[in-house]
Parts: C-alpha cells; sequence; structure tokens
C-alpha cells in the first residue's frame, strides 16, 4: 500500500521538473547573454548557449568543437589580460574581465566576462559563466565620458564663477576662471567657507539668501560682494540652488556673473544723471539769471532814456530863461535898470540851478566809478543846518506849508565832509516840499549814542508800497497818473550813495495820501 501511494508523487515531481527544464530552455534560447562551461584553461567548451552566435557570430557546435575559438577573436591589445584571467579561473578564482573582441561578422565589440570555477577535492574540475555583450553600455559611456569632459571644459573655459558647496557651505569644487577671478586657484578655495570669501557688511545677506535657498528649493538669486585675495571688492551676481540626496540637502551648486564693472557703470551712470540734472538745474538758474539780468538792462535802458528825457527837460527849463531874459536884455536898449536887474538876477538864479543839475549828474558818475574823495573835517550839525532851516522856513511860507524843527541844545559834532552832508541835507528838504502841497514839513534832530540821527517828515503825497524798494535806485522816478513832478530820479540816489561813503544809514517809510518819512544817521565825531 506505501509503495502505490508514492508513484503518483513521483510522477507528479517528474513532470514539474520537466516543466522547470522547459522554462530554463525557452530563457536561455532567447537570452542575449552567453551562458557556458568551459575546461579550466577556457580553450574549449563543454556547454555553451546559442547566445553564441548572435554575439561572436558562430554556432554552439563549432565553439563546443574547436578549442581557444573564442580567444582567437580577442583584441591583440586585451590578449594579455585574458590570458591571465583564466589563468587565475585556472587557480580556482572567480572573477569579471571586460574586453574587446572582432566576431566573425567583422564587428569590434566590448564583452563582460564573468567566470565561476568549480572546484572538487580541492582541484577546479570546469568553469562556469556568463558572457554579456556591453557594446552599447560602452559607447554610452564613452559618450558621457566625452559629454563630461566637454561640460567640464565649457565650464573651465568660462568667466563665470561656478561652484559646488557641500552641505555646511565648503566649496568642493571651483571652476579655474572663476577662482581666478578671486585672484586664486581652486585649491585654495577647496574645503573653505563660502563666507571666508565675503565681505562681512555683505554675510547677513549672503546667509539670508542661503536660507531662502534651503526653504525655496528652486533658483535663487543673489548678490555676493567676494573679497579678493589681494583685498579687492568684487561683485557676482549669483543663481544657485540645493543639491538633494533623498530629500535632505546634500549641498549647493551655483553660478556667478562677475557684475563689477556693469555695477561700476551703473554707479557712474547715476552719478552722471545727477551731474547733468544738477547741470540742467545750473543752467536753469543762469537762464533766470539772464531773463533777470535782460529785464535789469531793458529797465535800465528805459531809465536812462527816460532820464534822458527828463534831464533834457530840466536843461532846457533853466536854459530857455537864460536865454530869453538875455534876448530881452539885450534886444531892449532901453529897459529900465530896475527891470533889467530883476531879469539879469532870473538869469543868475536860472544858471545855478543849471550848474547844480549838472553838478549831481558828475557826482553820481563820480562815486559810482570811485573817484569821488570826501574832505572830511570836524564840525557841528548846528553851522550847516541853520541856513537851510531858514531857506526852507522862506520857501515853505511861499507855498502855503508849517516848516518846524526839532533841534537840541546841546552841540552835536561830525566828522564828515560838510559840503556832502549839505547836499544831502537840501535834497532831502527839497523833496519834502516839493511833493508836499499842503500841511506840514517837519525836521527833527536827535543826538544818540555815538550817532546824529535826522528825520525829515511830511504831510505830502506819498509814496506806493510797491516803488518804495526802488527809490535809491539811478533814474528811478515814481510814476504818478495825472501828474508829472520834474526830477532826474538822482537825487535820492546820491543820499544814499553819499550817507554810505560815510558809513551811515538811510531809510524812507511812506504811505499814499498820508506824507513820507526819511531816517538818516550818521557817526558822531569821537571827542575824548
Amino acid at each position: 500500500m506505501k509503495q502505490s501511494k508514492n508513484k503518483p508523487e513521483i510522477k507528479e515531481f517528474v513532470k514539474t521538473q520537466q516543466v522547470q527544464e522547459g522554462y530554463l530552455a525557452n530563457t536561455i534560447k532567447y537570452l542575449d547573454a552567453i551562458i557556458f562551461s568551459s575546461v579550466p584553461d577556457g580553450s574549449s567548451f563543454y556547454f555553451i548557449t546559442p547566445a553564441i552566435e548572435k554575439i561572436a557570430g558562430i554556432k554552439p557546435e563549432e565553439a563546443v568543437e574547436k578549442k581557444y575559438v573564442l580567444m582567437k577573436m580577442v583584441a591583440p591589445e586585451d590578449f594579455a589580460a585574458v590570458r591571465h584571467f583564466f589563468s587565475e579561473a585556472k587557480d580556482g578564482k572567480a572573477g569579471t574581465l571586460e574586453y574587446r573582441i572582432k566576431n566573425r561578422r567583422g564587428e569590434k565589440l566590448f564583452i563582460r566576462h564573468s567566470i565561476f570555477p568549480i572546484v572538487e577535492n580541492g582541484t577546479v574540475i570546469r568553469v562556469d559563466g556568463i558572457i554579456y555583450d556591453i557594446t552599447k553600455e560602452k559607447q554610452n559611456e564613452e559618450q558621457l565620458k566625452k559629454t563630461d569632459e566637454k561640460l567640464r571644459n565649457l565650464i573651465e573655459a568660462a568667466d563665470d564663477l561656478i561652484f559646488v558647496l557641500d552641505k555646511n557651505g565648503n566649496f568642493i569644487s571651483v571652476n579655474v576662471n572663476g577662482a581666478l577671478n578671486l585672484e586664486y586657484n581652486p585649491v585654495e578655495m577647496r574645503g573653505k567657507h563660502f563666507l571666508n570669501f565675503i565681505e562681512d557688511s555683505n554675510k547677513q545677506a549672503i546667509a539670508k539668501s542661503f536660507r531662502e535657498i534651503l526653504r525655496v528649493n528652486s533658483v535663487v538669486t543673489f548678490e555676493s560682494f567676494f573679497k579678493s585675495k589681494y583685498d579687492k571688492t568684487i561683485i557676482f551676481e549669483v543663481n544657485a540652488r540645493a543639491i538633494l540626496e533623498n530629500g535632505k540637502v546634500d549641498g549647493l551648486i551655483g553660478i556667478g556673473r562677475n557684475v563689477t564693472t556693469k555695477r561700476f557703470d551703473q554707479e557712474k551712470m547715476k552719478d552722471l544723471n545727477n551731474k547733468l540734472i544738477e547741470a540742467n538745474r545750473l543752467i536753469s538758474i543762469e537762464r533766470d539769471r539772464a531773463k533777470q539780468k535782460i529785464s535789469i538792462l531793458e529797465e535800465l535802458n528805459r531809465l536812462k532814456n527816460e532820464f534822458v528825457s527828463n534831464i533834457s527837460h530840466e536843461l532846457r527849463t533853466p536854459l530857455a530863461s537864460i536865454i530869453g531874459f538875455a534876448e530881452t536884455i539885450d534886444s531892449d536898449r532901453s529897459m529900465p535898470t530896475e527891470l533889467r536887474d530883476e531879469f539879469n538876477q532870473i538869469i543868475l538864479t536860472e544858471a545855478k540851478r543849471l550848474a547844480t543839475l549838472i553838478n549831481d549828474v558828475l557826482d553820481i558818475s563820480k562815486i559810482e566809478e570811485g573817484k569821488i574823495d570826501l574832505v572830511k573835517s570836524e564840525f557841528t550839525f548846528n553851522e550847516i543846518i541853520a541856513p537851510l532851516i531858514e531857506e526852507y522856513r522862506r520857501k515853505s511860507r511861499e507855498k502855503g506849508i508849517i516848516f518846524t524843527c526839532e533841534i537840541p541844545e546841546q552841540q552835536i559834532f561830525l566828522f564828515a565832509d560838510k559840503s556832502r552832508i549839505i547836499q544831502v541835507l537840501d535834497n532831502v528838504l527839497s523833496n519834502a516840499l516839493k511833493f508836499t502841497t499842503q500841511g506840514r514839513i517837519t525836521l527833527i534832530v536827535q543826538s544818540m549814542y555815538r550817532e546824529c540821527e535826522i528825520i525829515v517828515t511830511d504831510t505830502g503825497i506819498g509814496i506806493p508800497k510797491k516803488d518804495i524798494p526802488f527809490l535809491f535806485q539811478k533814474f528811478y522816478r515814481v510814476s504818478r497818473a495825472g501828474s508829472e513832478i520834474p526830477g532826474t530820479g538822482l537825487g535820492l540816489a546820491f543820499v544814499k550813495q553819499i550817507i554810505d561813503l560815510h558809513k551811515g544809514f538811510v531809510t524812507i517809510n511812506s504811505e499814499e495820501e498820508k506824507g513820507s518819512t526819511i531816517v538818516i544817521k550818521l557817526p558822531t565825531a569821537r571827542r575824548e
């Protein structure tokens, strides 16, 4: 019973073995690798798969029947290595060797040959193994090598800084030209931290950029201010990203473009733009000044024309009187003596008026040219003001105007050009009388600390506010609609220049239809 029970099991086992052997036979048939079993020295085969025909171009039977059939295909330059390989196999050493062959079809192939010696009782009885065609693998490897070489040449030829850092930020590699840009060679930079080559002022910004690279896991662009070996500042615009290994940061790769010249040019352009803006501003100012000068010149030209017209009128009036009365005297020999004397007096007065006008014009020119010399002497203010007070009291009465004075009793001593001061006072009082038609004129003199203050105030027609700043300019005359008041526009200009020469001060306050006040301050003589 026991024996009959085992027979089905044996049959099933045999059947399974046959199926497996069939699978193995098919696998061997279609496998691109050669599986073999050979004598220890590799000279002949016990067994070899059909793949030998695909790779070597010979049938399996020929490989089994003929000795050294594969050895004869080995490339001469690899023959010694193959013999050594089989010699080691004969000694029981397993191994793998890659070498070149030229098959029956004349194709040059690369093969990878692996052997596994079979040892029994300490003796190698055969060698089993497998042979692969790795020609395409080698071609790809060679192509990859060439590509890698081209890439390496490209990197080394690039003027940019191309680098790889480890996970701690130390340089693993850097291209030659990039290192030379920093005045180093690559060996000097390897193993050193990136921040060792950065300016102190820029280190915080670089650390921030590195943190950004680790956070976003993409290319980050930032500027690095490198310090070269010989302490030059070189600016690189760096594009960098992290190198990941199994999801963890293993380093950083980056490329930096030298933008030092670009930044210098930008700063230079910015500076030039600022200078251009400044130049345009100055040109605008000068243009405005030129316009102002043209305006002033035009105004001066207008004033000069007006002055010529006025001075012609002022000269013509006394000249007309002089000529007219002189012709009358000359033509009438029987003129009574009293009338002749009166006409002569008028001629004399008008001649003096003409001489005074000419002297005023000459004095203004001399003062402007710096040719006038002050003849200073010490005198009292009272002695020069008394005759003027009498004269203007008389003129005021004739015009129906009240003239009052307030003069201190104590003597006021001046050290000045007496004749010029008299001219100043005469001009001021003359203006007050000319522009006052009713009311009063008041002269006030005060002795102050080292100063004599002279105030002439009137209740005349006054001066428009817009004209006050220009009253001391030459030829300037206040325009009044519907009225024509004679004058040259030189009187107050002369007053201002004489007072300035004496280191004094003069100012005018006025309101239209209410009157004017002129204040003059002169330094007094220092008396011990």
